[in-house]
């Protein structure tokens, strides 16, 4: 297919750029899939969860006597749209010359800022909110001292202590901390060998205390750990284009996060344009189902 040709058929740029992204975006993997309902008019509207007790234990009720009452409130908050996009442009003379790899690098430009807008956003709302449980490591993961087993488990412990049904299943670090982990020798020791997950092959030492998944971005700080129940503590849901704004869209599959691409031209200008574009609200509604690690 000719660059003339990709420049003709956005929707098969918009799954290009889809394959690129889908598989990256950390805040897809870790929220669960809201709908374009829960944000209409561009804001989402949600309450955080309490404590799934009331604030009172059940009585003993004697015969035509009043049920204790118990009560409970909680706060309405609003999450609004964000709208994150780039654009590069494709120069007449590329198209001429049929310049496929200037198409292909700007594909993959674009999906790198994207997944690199979204995450971050992502992380500063997970990393940032106060009601998410904290405590410092037992020091510098790079240090033989330091217990990162243990700094794992404390994790773990204390959001499954808070009897709130939460089962901590997804670890997120940074490239500098998976490096780590990669290299302590205890976790080294204590992972099996004689099977073909071994971290010396996927790169990956997981399962891990009971976490299936490991996340490794670099959109988080680095010394900055994240441990967490995906899919529990909050949601993201995008916005759709109106039909006359000119966007073409493409899906990965259910629970997958959409890709919104256009190409146009300015007149005067020898160039055609491929804009990529997303638009997300994020929302915490089970922050203690996170718990953040500082200082590893």
């Amino acid at each position: 297919m000719t660059v003339d040709m990709l420049l003709n058929q956005p929707r098969v740029l918009t799954r290009n750029l889809a394959d690129l992204t889908h598989q990256r975006y950390v805040a897809d993997q870790i929220f669960a899939r809201g709908s374009s309902d829960q944000i209409a008019g561009g804001v989402a509207w949600y309450q955080r969860a309490e404590s799934i007790f009331m604030n009172r234990d059940v009585e003993e009720v004697g015969v035509r006597s009043e049920f204790p009452r118990a009560g409970w409130s909680e706060e309405v908050l609003s999450a609004f749209v964000r709208k994150y996009g780039l654009e590069v442009p494709i120069s007449y003379e590329s198209i001429r010359r049929n310049q496929i790899d200037m198409v292909n690098r700007a594909q993959r430009k674009l999906a790198n800022q994207m997944v690199k807008a979204v995450d971050t956003l992502a992380m500063a709302l997970l990393v940032g909110d106060p009601d998410v449980l904290t405590a410092a490591a037992s020091g510098d993961w790079t240090t033989a001292a330091t217990d990162i087993i243990a700094d794992l488990a404390n994790a773990i412990r204390q959001i499954v202590d808070l009897n709130e049904g939460y089962e901590p299943d997804t670890l997120i670090i940074h490239p500098n901390q998976n490096h780590d982990l990669l290299l302590d020798a205890d976790i080294r020791a204590a992972l099996p060998r004689e099977t073909g997950s071994t971290p010396f092959l996927t790169g990956r030492p997981v399962p891990l205390l009971g976490l299936e998944k490991i996340l490794v971005t670099p959109n988080i700080a680095s010394g900055t750990v994240l441990v967490m129940q995906s899919k529990i503590a909050g949601t993201i849901a995008d916005e759709t284009p109106g039909a006359g704004e000119g966007y073409t869209s493409y899906s990965p599959g259910a629970g997958q996060s959409p890709v919104f691409m256009k190409v146009y031209e300015i007149p005067g200008r020898d160039e055609r344009i491929i804009r990529a574009a997303r638009f997300p609200a994020m929302w915490l509604a089970e922050p203690k189902s996170v718990f953040k690690i500082t200082g590893a």
